[in-house]
């Protein structure tokens, strides 16, 4: 016996899942605070507080006049006479603006600086603690760095999540798959193979049902097929009792053809002899079937074949007095299996005449369709009932009240269908306001 494969379940699956996400996160942390001390270490960038030394190195040792700072100072700052008008700045516009209005509010921002020199002059600073560039082209070019750098976390933290995602979306659609193939499989009827191991406990349960469904249906389809079997050896066994006693029924017909008869008995005994032949053809018709055997397709001239037909059915509705109208319309010549073909639509005919009161009439049309032709035949019968409309095609069915149980062992309708089917065609039963109707479509 196999070793049953280990599986986990879906909620493990999905903690390892976050915490892979939350160790890439943390990576990415780590990774970013590198970059950002490289940076610092380079004097690509300075820290927060930087901005607030270099106000206090500036103030240091309270000077009596301004001194312009470098190109490196961080913080904002102008430079006011005593009339308020600007001297000296780094800033313009609005910063500048919020410069002149610290000058006359005082405000009790922690990060603005006010500062009297003895010349009446007055200085503001305004600095931000956070990260910034080093290099005043940059400051002026990029948004702060810290808030940029901020932001280039965020879209590394986007992508991480994205990325696991889709790994674990990718990871469970595989898991997934084994579901579709497995279903294809069923559906198709291939039961020979074993369901495989997704590795997840509760789609493994899953594909356990579905390999008891597996097995089930593999169970149910083997206990079909030997019954089909069974059912064609009965049918073959029949079909070769059947013709000793039809060998014997033709032999005496011929022999009494040979007597001199009245026109009427000869004519009597003629019909016995093509009725007994076209019987032996069906018998043929079967144990073919049964065996397997099957008749090769040859091009056919279509109204030679359709007055064939009418020929093999004539006799047969005048011994019943029914009359068998028929409308030969179809055209050129098709690639068929000729006597099979004869075969099956005659049994529909048949069917139709057996079914038929005596002195009614039953019509048999053949006609060119759309990229196609078609026989249909209508009797004046009683019509198929709705039992017979869905189950008179299927073999040894005879279920027809509507009909009646006249001894048939329900194989004709079968029969033409399953040649029908040979052809590439469609068998249709349907009603009409005079009895049943047969169409045999072909392409």
């Amino acid at each position: 016996m196999a070793k049953k494969q280990r599986s986990i379940s879906l909620s493990l699956v999905l903690l390892r899942f976050a915490i892979v996400m939350l160790g890439s996160m943390v990576f990415c942390c780590l990774l970013w605070y590198l970059c950002f001390w490289r940076l610092e270490n380079a004097d690509v960038i300075c820290q927060s507080f930087v901005a607030y030394q270099q106000v206090e190195q500036m103030l240091a040792g309270e000077p009596k006049t301004f001194i312009s700072p470098g190109d490196n100072f961080i913080a904002e700052y102008a430079l006011f006479d005593q009339n308020g008008n600007v001297l000296e700045s780094n800033v313009t516009a609005k910063k500048l603006e919020d410069l002149t209005e610290f000058l006359s509010v005082a405000t009790p921002n922690l990060n603005v600086l006010r500062y009297p020199y003895a010349d009446g002059s007055t200085v503001i600073f305004h600095w931000y603690y956070r990260a910034e560039f080093v290099d005043p082209l940059l400051r002026g070019m990029l948004p702060p760095f810290e808030y940029l750098w901020m932001a280039t976390l965020g879209i590394v933290w986007v992508f991480c999540l994205l990325f696991n995602t889709l790994w674990l979306r990718r990871f469970l659609a595989a898991k997934l798959k084994l579901f579709g193939e497995v279903s294809a499989k069923i559906g198709a009827q291939e039961l020979d193979f074993t369901i495989p191991h997704a590795g997840i406990r509760e789609y493994d349960q899953a594909l356990d049902a579905m390999e008891h469904m597996r097995e089930a249906l593999y169970q149910s389809l083997s206990d079909q097929w030997a019954t089909q079997q069974k059912r064609e050896a009965e049918i073959a066994a029949l079909a070769h009792d059947l013709k000793t006693p039809l060998t014997l029924v033709g032999g005496n017909a011929e022999l009494l053809l040979d007597e001199e008869l009245p026109e009427r008995s000869r004519k009597m005994v003629a019909t016995i002899v093509a009725s007994n032949d076209r019987a032996k053809h069906y018998l043929v018709s079967l144990l073919e079937t049964s065996a397997g055997a099957d008749e090769s397709f040859k091009d056919t001239s279509l109204p030679t074949m359709f007055n064939e037909l009418c020929q093999r059915t004539m006799t047969i509705a005048e011994t019943r007095r029914i009359c068998l109208h028929t409308q030969n319309e179809l055209l050129g010549a098709a690639n068929i299996q000729k006597d099979h073909l004869l075969r099956a639509l005659a049994n529909v005919i048949q069917n139709a005449i057996e079914h038929t009161p005596a002195g009614k009439n039953v019509y048999l049309e053949g006609r060119m369709a759309d990229n196609g032709w078609q026989i249909t035949v209508c009797d004046e019968g009683p019509g198929f009932s709705k039992a017979a409309l869905h189950h008179a095609t299927e073999r040894l069915w005879r279920d027809d009240p509507a009909r009646g149980v006249d001894g048939h062992n329900g194989l004709g309708l079968w029969f033409a269908a399953q040649v029908v089917k040979t052809h590439a065609g469609q068998l249709e039963l349907q009603n009409c306001d005079s009895g049943g109707v047969v169409t045999i479509k072909f392409c």
